[in-house]
């Protein structure tokens, strides 16, 4: 047991000292502190899905504003709108209770597969091994979210009223967070509604959303490639880099 303080031994110190400080240290050396807190956070955001994503589908269906009262009981909307509406309630509730464990299934698996990666280094475990795991999350994530928009907007055009879809906010916010990205939002339905007077038209909104999911999907895929490829270049040309040092000569002179 090494010795905590200069001098003089104190137990109970030196035990905290060994178990406490020790440990840590190494644990820091060896990755492991920042490893397990880079994965937590991915754990946390799975399970922030999987939450989030039942509240909203439980909380969406009450309330003044609820889809309930202002679709299905609403004086405004006529017999076969709320039949409609009830039918976009039952599909819509049972697609949202779906998709949010899919967001979490998904964030889950790839939250593992990182906590499996050797860890070679703090720069290495940030930009060679969790952004492209981050870049591919964002792009399943928004998949499965323009998917769900695409699948209620064709199910909304078929029953010809409104449908539930809590979660049809979700993408934009996910987008509005990375800089450049809201060129997807036009592929994004405006609102989860159907008429069977312009049928042709909503079941395109709803085949072009189902459509741009794989877009999304494919384009996030090429943003991992298009990072890995560029972090190659800068890492070979940091290899190119002349490394500078002060050339120290020792001159031995003979004296006769």
């Amino acid at each position: 047991m090494e010795q905590n303080l200069p001098f003089v031994s104190l137990s109970f110190l030196d035990k905290a000292y060994n178990k406490l400080i020790i440990p840590f240290l190494g644990k820091l050396d060896d990755g492991n502190v920042f490893k397990k807190f880079i994965t937590f956070l991915f754990t946390l955001s799975a399970i922030g899905l999987l939450i989030g994503g039942l509240y909203l589908t439980v909380i969406g269906l009450f309330g003044d504003n609820g889809f309930i009262s202002s679709y299905v009981t609403s004086e405004n909307s006529t017999v076969g709108q709320k039949i409609g509406s009830v039918l976009g309630l039952l599909l819509g509730f049972v697609i949202s209770v779906i998709i949010s464990w899919a967001l979490y299934s998904v964030l889950k698996k790839r939250t593992e597969q990182l906590k499996g990666m050797d860890y070679l280094g703090l720069l290495d475990y940030v930009f060679n091994k969790t952004l492209p795991k981050l870049i591919l999350i964002i792009g399943e994530v928004l998949f499965l979210l323009f998917l769900y928009g695409g699948i209620l907007q064709i199910i909304a055009s078929l029953v010809g009223s409104f449908v539930y879809a809590p979660l049809a906010s979700y993408p934009s916010l996910i987008i509005n967070l990375f800089p450049g990205m809201d060129v997807f939002n036009q592929f994004l339905p405006q609102q989860i509604y159907g008429n069977y007077d312009n049928f042709s038209e909503y079941i395109k909104i709803g085949i072009m959303g189902v459509a741009s999911s794989f877009i999304v999907l494919i384009a996030f895929y090429i943003y991992k490639e298009i990072y890995t490829y560029l972090l190659k270049l800068i890492t070979v040309f940091i290899g190119f880099l002349p490394k500078f040092a002060i050339p120290l000569a020792i001159r031995t002179r003979n004296e006769n």
